[in-house]
């Protein structure tokens, strides 16, 4: 070969080395949960069961761990300087929807069907009855809800407490609110039945309680005398008393001193200790975002910083920080089922976790925003001794199922565009009927 001819490359090899370069670009987009263009987007595979989402908190308090994968470091930690002791985890969007954080009420439909369910019945304690043989409950919460009964026998030497109602499919909710409609009437079925779909009880983190009155009869639990200490004490268990007397045009659901949510211990303590509703801690917490610190809850022997985290509508997936030791710094998860997740870190064994030095303890949310403005407050007892006509709402018995929102196949959108229009029926309460259906929400 002359040393003036050009060293040739064949037109194949060329190509070869251009696809491998572009395979290997593909695959670190995949691996990094991105989509690779505008177009079709890969779809997310789940991961394996050994995944390490969360070990719990130190105070046997455990939310549910979401599916989540490892993360390579990418776009969230190289705008934000993530401490040295935090590391990322990558959680799919859809997760949003699923954990014991997630507010199903008038506006936000649960898109779960009770996971993880077991038969209450088979699992209880003895300290309380169970209305029914086949009634079911999240798994996550069965040990709380036996220590917090146990623990009620302790303190008053009672055992007439009974679980009344708690998982509840869309389709048992149906005919519980079409039955209600019938005996009592729109307006007051409005006030104390949540719409189908929009029921806690679909979720499987809420239980609804009675009690044996002198006459042996079930009676739902009304808060008053040694019942009160359930009220008082239910957040040392992770519950809180969903629907207060003092929020009732914010929940959308009139006061039930019987139903009891399951949130977690750290999150309980924070809405017992300020007197909000769920619905003001779920809005509330959007402004405790991790680059703001969070929010620190200090329940004396146990301290916790829980902050928000947005989804990423950009991708499948979401990035979330959590502690690198999760052995010392055990941490939860849960979707808020509405726009991102709560993240939940145990710090009491770890005083210089990089959170303490930011995290907020004051609370300045305004749920004005919050309050249903044509919702009226009702007690239905000052009407019960009233002589009443049940006709006027027996010929409108079926008008609630001709509402777009109340529909089967209503769509989550155009549903939280319409919701107001359930309340339209709650404008005054010109009759009641004192043999209300033993199930409310």
């Amino acid at each position: 070969m002359k040393k003036t001819d050009k060293m040739s490359v064949p037109n194949g090899f060329l190509a070869l080395i251009v696809l491998l370069i572009f395979i290997s670009g593909i695959a670190t987009m995949l691996v990094s949960g991105h989509k690779i263009s505008a177009g079709a987007a890969p779809t997310p595979t789940k991961p394996s069961s050994d995944t390490d989402v969360s070990s719990g908190a130190s105070s046997g308090d455990s939310l549910s761990g979401l599916s989540s994968q490892a993360a390579a470091p990418n776009a969230f930690e190289e705008k934000s300087n993530l401490p040295s002791d935090y590391r990322l985890i990558t959680v799919l969007n859809e997760d949003v929807y699923k954990g014991p954080l997630i507010l199903v009420n008038y506006k936000y439909q649960s898109m779960i069907d009770g996971e993880n369910l077991v038969n209450i019945y088979e699992n209880a304690s003895d300290s309380i009855g169970v209305k029914d043989d086949d009634m079911f409950i999240n798994e996550s919460i069965v040990e709380p809800i036996n220590k917090f009964f146990d623990d009620f026998k302790k303190e008053k030497d009672s055992t007439s407490i009974l679980i009344s109602s708690s998982y509840r499919s869309k389709e048992a909710q149906t005919k519980i609110y079409k039955d209600s409609v019938k005996a009592t009437g729109e307006k007051s079925t409005a006030y104390y039945v949540a719409v189908p779909g929009f029921s806690e009880h679909q979720t499987g983190y809420c239980f609804d309680t009675a009690v044996y009155n002198y006459m042996g009869e079930m009676a739902e639990l009304d808060g008053e005398g040694d019942f009160g200490w359930l009220a008082e004490n239910c957040q040392k268990y992770g519950f809180i008393l969903r629907y207060p007397s003092d929020k009732t045009n914010i929940t959308g659901i009139g006061y039930e001193a019987w139903h009891f949510r399951y949130v977690g211990v750290p999150h309980a303590t924070f809405i017992q200790s300020k007197k909000i509703c769920f619905e003001e801690y779920i809005e509330g917490m959007k402004d405790y975002t991790f680059e703001k610190g969070g929010l620190l809850i200090d329940g004396g022997t146990s301290k916790w910083v829980a902050f928000y985290m947005p989804k990423l509508d950009a991708f499948n997936n979401t990035d979330i920080p959590v502690p690198v030791d999760s052995a010392k710094c055990p941490y939860t998860v849960s979707g808020n089922n509405i726009d991102g997740f709560i993240v939940t870190v145990d710090v009491t064994k770890d005083p210089t976790n990089s959170l303490l030095n930011s995290a907020r303890t004051d609370w300045s949310f305004d749920p004005s925003s919050l309050v249903i403005q044509d919702f009226v407050d009702y007690d239905p007892l000052s009407d019960s001794d009233k002589d009443t006509d049940s006709s006027s709402d027996a010929d409108n018995t079926g008008d609630w199922e001709d509402d777009p929102f109340w529909g089967e196949d209503s769509d989550t959108e155009s549903d939280a565009e319409d919701y107001e229009s359930r309340f339209d029926y709650v404008d005054y309460y010109d009759e009641y009927d004192e043999n209300y259906s033993e199930s409310g929400e």
